[in-house]
């Protein structure tokens, strides 16, 4: 039997050992990669696209798990460690990276149905039923039996989609090609993520762009490479899908991406694809929780899933603090955390795709996902630690004795006549945390407690539990009620008010101290502050048959397991908040928005990217209606109108369905004035005043360049408040600015020429004139905003490197055409037209002028002499198009190309009549 297991093993560390060999002995991929457009976005549009589908994704993956299973399978049958670790996650991250490509295009050609994500308005019966019944569970074999069936009709199986369940045409995407996605592996982030890193585009940054892309090389390779020097610990793929002639993306594309999910967590347990990546590792690897090891993170402003104002959008999406560069441990670190609302209130609005994440200051991309990954696992072990600590000790305390029991431990222990300081302090501070944990009077924090027990993804945690989530929270309230009784009576014996007595306060627990900014000693105490056992044995052992010192004590005496008890509840409610981020509970992978802060500010209301755009037209319309009532007369009054921002003032929580959702109320957008004086018509100097009652609005009256001074007093004075019941309230504030200033410039000086030429006339079109190009000048600098007015600008890496490579750099004209995702011409509108041939014909423009011969029946109609590969010749194309290429249409007929010659006629096929 031994000598047959030692050739087993033998036999089996030839194989893998051979395979290795080979893989390394497997060239890199030199295939052409293609990219998607970068879409560059300001503030406001980033905001906007949260609410759109991506159609680019990052999969982060993270090899340790592979690496170690194959580490002990190398130790058990005795072959090199360390090559067949480094082979395990090598083969790991290509396994997960072609099955998610195969299910992306099994999806793409209409191979695998699409499974809606919104179940109120899905016709699927069979799967809705499932969907409700399995709710997120991290293993249901009932919807695993549904998708199986679904995966082997993908392969070939032959049965009527709607024998499975009530499948219509409408559940698939029609795409013709097959290869629908471009699977690239991440050595560095470069130009080509450049819209990750740009807000706006200028020369500089295409010009980085253009040279990433023809390095290309040097920054990514193929998903599927075997090159041994690629990092496959720390890996980051992007996935680019190519959606043209796939239907509209925007209005399937959250299904989709919910699909491949659903079937990438399937599949990688059930289908036989990781075992034909890796032979040898492949079955091995379905032990793996892929959940836990990968991350699927849109690539840019645009969401996988559609962000709610809710606590799993909030608390995944705070993940992307930990991506940052350095140790960032967050809010989830805390004893008592605040919870993700306060986080994207207090946070509020920042800077976007200006590399807030420091992609950029790591040599490689593994460098950052290691970063990325380490301070996640930390956060995530820190919960879990927490969570499993808090499970095993009520269980263990509510299976040894019964809520009354411990109150009866405690009671004798609370009055005995005469106590010791120690034993105050040890009554101190068991009154002072049941009563910010249990009191109801209070309320600290027993509200957030009593939720706990009503959320969804802390009943699952529970599910190992030999004793329920309700029934932990049934004995802790129990216990509580008759502490804090226990408690009334002693502050009315007032038995901590005698003389010379004052808590040690480092005996309170830490997430007291830090609940009440109770400062670290800077001094270690001089006084013990361990439990004291009152002259008795401990009152739990872990095991009873060891002796009772260090370890094996699990609590010394009644109000030591009552205090226990308490930090136990309070560390579910602080797990609580994170939990949706860090617990392992989902069935399928997490796809928080890492690179859009703007997600969860736009869902919540936070943030509202059109409001700067309302303000400007609404500031137009007021400042024409105080031209038209002070501006074409001699008075010296204007009203000046500006509009408050919307702002959340709460966040109120409610539970629906076991989940946090959080009500933004908001308090609306006021309108903010200022009178102003202008004294320049009076005395003849350009001097005004300016007092707003009911803003801290600046003194801007003079709107033009000169030589200004100005002075101005202005306070406002408000309150942010964060309750302990998860909600968040701001005050209003209370503002008031008295302004004024003198400024040598062509208001000033006009508005006081005009008085002394006009003589007090009733009509002064002077001023009108002035006021009125003030107003439109306002606007006009407003629409200009280029962080708060909604932006996009699309980049064809492709086009950009041609431009770079003809010029030898980026020339200034050209930003504004490569900005369209188009080439570089002389016109914005050639440019598009040029674009429109290479996409119809699918040859490349070698040579482009003005077509000046015709007359044009419009100002936007226009046309273009092109020479191209298609045909030899010139093929003349007309369009319309404005003067800023924002309208640009060809004609039905032949695109409005007409080929010159017969060669080109005949490439078009137009040639009626053989010439």
């Amino acid at each position: 039997m031994r000598i047959q297991e030692s050739c087993t093993h033998l036999l089996m560390s030839t194989i893998l050992l051979c395979s290795m060999s080979a893989r390394a002995q497997t060239a890199a991929s030199s295939s052409d990669i293609q990219l998607n457009n970068l879409r560059v976005t300001n503030r406001a549009q980033c905001a906007l696209d949260s609410e759109i589908p991506t159609d680019s994704v990052f999969l982060v993956v993270d090899g340790y798990n592979a690496g170690k299973l194959s580490y002990s399978l190398a130790k058990n049958i005795g072959a090199d460690t360390t090559a067949m670790s480094t082979a395990g996650m090598q083969d790991f991250r290509i396994a997960v990276a072609t099955l998610t490509k195969t299910i992306i295009n099994r999806i793409m050609d209409g191979s695998l149905p699409l499974l809606p994500l919104n179940l109120k308005t899905s016709k699927l019966q069979g799967y809705n039923a499932l969907a409700v019944k399995c709710d997120k569970k991290t293993y249901c074999p009932e919807l695993n039996t549904y998708l199986s069936r679904i995966w082997e009709n993908s392969q070939g199986a032959g049965v009527s989609w709607s024998k499975i369940d009530n499948f219509t045409g409408a559940n698939f995407v029609k795409s013709k090609a097959r290869d629908r996605v471009a699977c690239s592996y991440l050595k560095k982030f470069s130009g080509l993520q450049g819209h990750l890193h740009t807000s706006l585009l200028d020369a500089a940054s295409l010009q980085d762009m253009a040279q990433s892309y023809i390095n290309s090389q040097k920054n990514i390779t193929s998903c599927e490479d075997r090159d041994s020097s690629l990092d496959s610990r720390n890996a980051i793929i992007q996935l680019d899908l190519k959606t043209d002639g796939a239907g509209d993306f925007a209005q399937y594309g959250f299904d989709f991406w919910n699909s491949v999910k659903i079937y990438l967590s399937f599949a990688w347990r059930y289908s036989l694809i990781p075992s034909q990546v890796s032979p040898q590792m492949g079955e091995i690897f379905k032990s793996i929780a892929l959940e836990e090891s990968v991350m699927m993170v849109p690539n840019g402003c645009k969401s996988v899933e559609k962000p709610s104002c809710d606590a799993e959008t909030l608390s995944l999406n705070s993940i992307r603090e930990l991506a940052k560069s350095g140790n960032n441990p967050i809010d989830s670190f805390k004893e008592n955390p605040e919870g993700p609302e306060k986080g994207a209130i207090n946070n509020g609005a920042r800077s976007v795709n200006e590399d807030f994440l420091g992609t950029r200051s790591y040599q490689e991309a593994a460098d950052w996902v290691e970063n990325f990954r380490k301070n996640f696992v930390q956060n995530r072990g820190s919960m879990k630690n927490r969570l499993q600590s808090s499970i095993q000790f009520l269980n263990v305390m509510s299976g040894a004795m019964s809520a009354p029991e411990l109150a009866e431990f405690v009671k004798p222990l609370a009055f005995v006549g005469t106590y010791s300081k120690t034993h105050r302090d040890e009554l101190y501070y068991l009154c002072t945390e049941t009563r910010l944990a249990a009191d109801q009077r209070l309320d600290f924090m027993k509200s957030g407690i009593d939720k706990v027990k009503n959320l969804s993804v802390m009943k699952k945690a529970f599910e190992v539990s030999p004793k329920s989530l309700d029934q932990m929270a049934e004995y802790f309230d129990s216990a509580g009620r008759q502490i804090v009784g226990f408690c009334d009576s002693l502050e009315r014996q007032n038995i901590w008010n005698v003389a010379g007595y004052q808590v040690n306060k480092d005996g309170f627990k830490p997430w007291v101290k830090e609940l009440l900014n109770i400062p670290q000693a800077e001094v270690p105490a001089v006084v013990d502050t361990a439990p004291s056992l009152y002259g008795q044995a401990p009152l739990l052992l872990w095991d009873k048959s060891k002796p009772a010192e260090g370890g094996n004590i699990i609590c010394a005496s009644g109000i030591d397991c009552a205090r226990k008890m308490t930090k136990a509840m309070v560390d579910l409610y602080a797990v609580s908040k994170y939990a949706d981020a860090f617990l392992p509970v989902s069935s399928t992978v997490s796809s928080p928005d890492v690179f859009n802060p703007y997600a969860e500010l736009k869902a919540c209301k936070i943030y509202d990217p059109w409001y700067q755009t309302r303000r400007a037209n609404k500031r137009l319309f007021a400042d024409l209606a105080s031209t038209a009532l002070f501006g074409w007369n001699a008075l010296p009054l204007y009203v000046d109108v500006d509009f408050s921002a919307p702002k959340v003032t709460s966040l109120k929580q409610m539970i629906d369905n076991g989940t946090v959702k959080f009500d933004p109320v908001l308090q609306k957008s006021k309108m903010q004035y200022s009178i102003l004086a202008d004294f320049g018509p009076l005395v003849g100097a350009p001097c005004a005043v300016s007092i707003a009652p009911n803003s801290a609005k600046a003194f801007d009256f003079y709107a033009f360049n000169g030589i200004t001074m100005n002075y101005c007093d202005s306070r406002s004075n408000g309150t942010s408040i964060g309750e302990v019941n998860g909600n968040v309230n701001n005050n209003q504030p209370r503002s008031r600015a008295y302004c004024g200033g003198c400024s040598i410039n062509f208001v000033g000086v006009t508005s006081s020429a005009a008085m002394t030429s006009g003589g007090w006339l009733p009509v002064n079109p002077i001023k009108l004139g002035i006021y009125f190009f003030r107003s439109i000048q306002r606007f006009v600098q407003a629409k200009k905003d280029k962080v708060n007015i909604p932006l996009a600008q699309e980049v064809n890496l492709k086009k950009t490197a041609e431009t770079y490579q003809k010029y030898g750099f980026i020339p200034e004209h050209c930003v504004e055409q490569l900005g369209a995702g188009v080439g570089c011409y002389h016109s914005i509108c050639a440019a598009k037209a040029a674009d429109f041939f290479e996409k119809t014909t699918g040859r490349k423009v070698e040579e482009l002028v003005p077509d000046t011969s015709a007359p044009t029946t419009s100002s936007i109609t226009k046309a273009v002499i092109i020479k191209s590969s298609l045909c030899s010749g010139e093929v003349r194309l007309k369009f319309n198009c404005s003067d800023d290429g924002k309208k640009f249409s060809t004609y039905e007929r032949f695109g409005g190309m007409y080929g010159r010659t017969k060669e080109c006629r005949d490439a078009i096929g137009q040639n009626f009549w053989g010439r």
